[in-house]
């Protein structure tokens, strides 16, 4: 798995890229080893967003959100990225079964 991290007006600290890491693989069971994740990270005033692009095996997802906590907009995009890719799987595996 690549994980890329860039910041607009936020400079990415050690922590950020460490506590990414440990949620990916906390939430990223469903997550190929060839998946490329690339996360931005924007900061106005006091709101911080984040965007998250996720490149795998013929699928791209993409999430964003934003919240006044950075933290917490990590955990929404990646909620939001698993809930796509749970999404897509169910679509595999209803296609498969129905090809009968």
């Amino acid at each position: 798995m690549n994980l890329t991290v860039t910041g607009r007006n936020f400079e990415i600290t050690d922590a950020i890229k460490k506590f990414l890491k440990k949620r990916i693989a906390k939430k990223g069971d469903r997550l190929y080893d060839n998946a490329n994740i690339h996360f931005s990270f924007y900061v106005d005033k006091n709101r911080h967003m984040a965007e998250a692009t996720v490149k795998q095996k013929g699928l791209t997802t993409r999430a964003k959100d934003e919240t006044r906590d950075l933290y917490l907009t990590v955990d929404n995009v990646l909620g939001k990225v698993e809930k796509q890719l749970r999404k897509h799987k169910s679509r595999t595996q209803n296609l498969l079964t129905n090809k009968t």
